[in-house]
C-alpha cells in the first residue's frame, strides 16, 4: 500500500494536483484504523489508501478538502464521547459507527507549486521566466515567432496566444507583458480562461485604456475585474529584472496568503448588463456526496454500501447502524 500511495503522490505532484494526506496517529480499540494508517484525499474527494471505516472516511474527506481549500493542516479526533472542543487546528466528532473506537488522524495539505504563464518576449518577460524558474514554478512562454533559446529554463513554448492546450488553469497565473504586441487580444483571451490570477504589465494610463477596450468590446465585469494592473509588489523597480522579482513576488503572496490586488475595482467598470458565457465550476462534492441524515457524514454516492428508499428519494448512510436507527423514526431526521 505504501509504494502503491507513494507512486500515487508522485503522479499528482508532477500534474499539479492538489490534495491532502491523511494518518492515524492514534487509536483505541476496537476501530479498523490503525497507528500509521494512510491515505490520499483528492479535491474532489476521492479517498485513495486505508484510514478507517465508512463513519471515519466521511469524516476525513469532508475535513480533507477544507484542509486543501485553507492551506493548512488539522487534526480530527472521532470518539464515542465526542466533544465540543474546536479550533483552527483541531476538532472532535461522535464515532457514530457500532465499533465505538476512538481515532485520531492528521491531516496535511500538498499543494503543488502553480503554473505561470508569461505572455510576450519582452526583456521582463525572459526575466520573469528565469527568476519564477527558480521558484519551482511551472513556467510555460507564449508568444508569436517565440522559441525556445529566447526562454532555455521554461516548460514549455506556445508560438500562439492559445490557451486551450491547457486544460485546467484553476492554480495558474498568466502575466501578460507583451509592451505594445497584441496587447488587447492577449489580455482579451487571458481573461476568458478561469485561471486564478491575469496580470498585465503596463502604466495606469496604458491599464485604463485596455480596460476602455474591453468595455468596448463587451467584456464582462466579472471578466474585467480579474485582470491585475500595474502588476507587482512595490518595491521602487526600475530594471527589468527588478521588475521581474516584484511580479513574483506579488504571485507568491497571493499564491500563500491570497493577499494580491483584486484586480480593477468594479465600480470603475460602465457597461451594459451582458451574461457570462463562462461555465462556473460545478459543485463536485455536493453532486458526488450526500450529507447522512443520521450522523452528519457525507457519504459517496458513486459506491454507496448502505442506501435505502423513502418517501421517493434515495437515502445514503455510512453504516449499517446509522441506516437501522433512521429506519426505527426517519421523521426524527427528514422533515
Amino acid at each position: 500500500m505504501f509504494n502503491e500511495l507513494a507512486l500515487k503522490i508522485e503522479e499528482y505532484l508532477n500534474n499539479g494536483s492538489n490534495f491532502a494526506i491523511a494518518q492515524v496517529i492514534d487509536r483505541i480499540a476496537p476501530s479498523s484504523g490503525k497507528v500509521g494508517d494512510k491515505a490520499i484525499i483528492l479535491e474532489s474527494g476521492e479517498l485513495i489508501g486505508w484510514i478507517g471505516g465508512g463513519c471515519v472516511r466521511g469524516i476525513i474527506v469532508k475535513e480533507a478538502i477544507e484542509v486543501i481549500k485553507r492551506k493548512h493542516y488539522k487534526k480530527i479526533r472521532i470518539s464515542p464521547t465526542g466533544g465540543t472542543s474546536e479550533n483552527e487546528n483541531f476538532k472532535e466528532y461522535v464515532m457514530s459507527c457500532q465499533s465505538q473506537g476512538t481515532v485520531e488522524v492528521l491531516i496535511e495539505p500538498v499543494i503543488a507549486q502553480p503554473e505561470l504563464i508569461i505572455v510576450g518576449k519582452s526583456n521582463i518577460a525572459r526575466k520573469l521566466a528565469i527568476v519564477a524558474s527558480a521558484a519551482d514554478f511551472r513556467v510555460h512562454a507564449m508568444a508569436e515567432d517565440v522559441d525556445s533559446h529566447m526562454f532555455p529554463s521554461v516548460n514549455s513554448v506556445i508560438k500562439s496566444i492559445d490557451f486551450k492546450m491547457f486544460e485546467e488553469l484553476s492554480n495558474t497565473y498568466i502575466i501578460v507583458t507583451t509592451q505594445g504586441e497584441n496587447d488587447d487580444l492577449s489580455v482579451k483571451k487571458a481573461l476568458e480562461t478561469n485561471c486564478k490570477y491575469v496580470g498585465f504589465v503596463a502604466s495606469t494610463k496604458k491599464a485604463e485604456d485596455i480596460k476602455s477596450h474591453l468595455i468596448e468590446n463587451r467584456i464582462s465585469e466579472d471578466r474585467i475585474a480579474k485582470l491585475n494592473s500595474p502588476v507587482g509588489l512595490d518595491i521602487s523597480a526600475k530594471l527589468a529584472s527588478e521588475v521581474a522579482i516584484s511580479i513574483l513576488a506579488e504571485i507568491i503572496d497571493d499564491f500563500r496568503n491570497g493577499n494580491a490586488s483584486k484586480g480593477f475595482e468594479k465600480k470603475d467598470v460602465v457597461k451594459p448588463k451582458i451574461e457570462s458565457t463562462s461555465n462556473p465550476k460545478k459543485d463536485t462534492f455536493s453532486e458526488e456526496f450526500y450529507i447522512n441524515p443520521v450522523c452528519g457524514v457525507p457519504v459517496s454516492k458513486i459506491s454507496p454500501k448502505h442506501i435505502l428508499e423513502h418517501l421517493g428519494d434515495k437515502v445514503y448512510f455510512c453504516c449499517d447502524g446509522c441506516k437501522v436507527t433512521f429506519e426505527k423514526n426517519p421523521k426524527q431526521y427528514i422533515n
